[in-house]
């Protein structure tokens, strides 16, 4: 196996990923935060707070890491497949918990 050095040649196709479904993650796992911790949704309360202001650096994060992958379209399948895994595991929570 041959090891290629990463580089930053296709960066927007990263960087494109890590907007659109970084930001889709962190809602993600936001909400799934927010049904297990049974968060209301009056915007005064802590929970609520700390789950609003929890998305920004889970979305910095993912964008920071989308550029550890080694093609664009790697980034968006790999982010889009664990998008499609946690937005399944939302429904799934909200159908048991409500």
């Amino acid at each position: 196996m041959t090891s290629t050095p990463l580089s930053s040649k296709n960066w927007f196709p990263k960087a494109s990923a890590g907007l659109v479904l970084g930001l889709a993650l962190a809602l993600a796992l936001v909400g799934i935060v927010g049904l297990l911790c049974h968060t209301n949704g009056d915007p005064r309360s802590p929970a609520s707070q700390y789950l609003m202001w929890l998305v920004a650096p889970v979305w910095t994060a993912v964008l920071g890491g989308c550029f550890m992958f080694r093609t664009g379209w790697r980034a968006w399948g790999v982010l889009g497949a664990i998008n499609i895994l946690l937005w399944g595991a939302y429904m799934g929570l909200r159908s048991v918990m409500s």
